[in-house]
């Protein structure tokens, strides 16, 4: 398949798996791959909780809506709930849902793409998030986030993995749409970009992500096989 636009180098701050039960997607992603989470939490008054996966850069968010209702208020929740169905639609446990970009003024980024922001916290967490309501419509298209000033991403914090990981050196999405203003918004960075047409009736979504390790070899994860295969 032919890419609708040339790859390009963004930097991703992190990429959501939504699921039904995280820390069981999260031992099942160590078994399978190597790759330990460490804790995460519930976030104030939104209905979600979530575990962390570091990968030196980036990490994995493995994330549920454990109040449907109290998700459905707010725009992350209601993108947590948007994966949930697509995974049961699609017959699956877990699915690779969405992807986060870092902003250093998410609040400038929605006001350019006139696009909607919220806060979001949890013990030891407080970030600002854009466009997330777009990114329930069309998970190719990434949300923004900006942390408060001092915080730090949880993407080189200390896990026990039996793998070494570097980061995510590859994302790819599958897009009905063509190449659109937010991306000119997305950092530069060192992961590659790809960007496909979409698959059909599957319609946008983020499709592929490969995490580099150490020794040269990957993990692959997929929209519908989330749990990876190393390559």
């Amino acid at each position: 398949m032919q890419s609708i636009q040339a790859a390009r180098l963004v930097s991703v701050d992190h990429v959501l798996i939504v699921s039904r039960d995280p820390a069981a997607t999260a031992e099942q992603l160590f078994v399978r791959t190597g790759l330990a989470s460490i804790p995460g939490g519930e976030h104030d008054g939104l209905g979600t909780r979530n575990v962390i996966v570091p990968l030196g850069e980036g990490y994995l968010e493995i994330v549920e809506a454990h109040d449907v209702v109290l998700a459905g208020e707010n725009p992350f929740g209601r993108l947590v709930v948007a994966g949930t169905h697509r995974a049961d639609d699609e017959g699956l446990d877990a699915c690779l849902f969405s992807w986060s970009v870092a902003a250093q003024d998410a609040a400038a980024v929605a006001e350019e793409l006139n696009v909607g922001s919220m806060p979001l916290s949890r013990a030891g967490v407080s970030v600002l998030l854009a466009g997330v309501d777009e990114s329930v419509t069309d998970p190719a298209r990434p949300f923004f986030l900006q942390r408060s000033a001092g915080q730090e991403s949880p993407a080189r914090r200390p896990a026990d993995h039996r793998v070494a990981p570097v980061g995510i050196r590859r994302i790819t999405v599958s897009t009905d749409e063509p190449w659109t203003s937010w991306a000119d918004h997305v950092p530069a960075g060192s992961t590659q970009l790809q960007v496909e047409p979409a698959d059909g009736w599957l319609g946008s979504r983020l499709k592929e992500l490969e995490i580099e390790l150490i020794d040269g070899n990957a993990i692959v994860l997929t929209f519908d096989h989330p749990l990876g295969v190393r390559s």
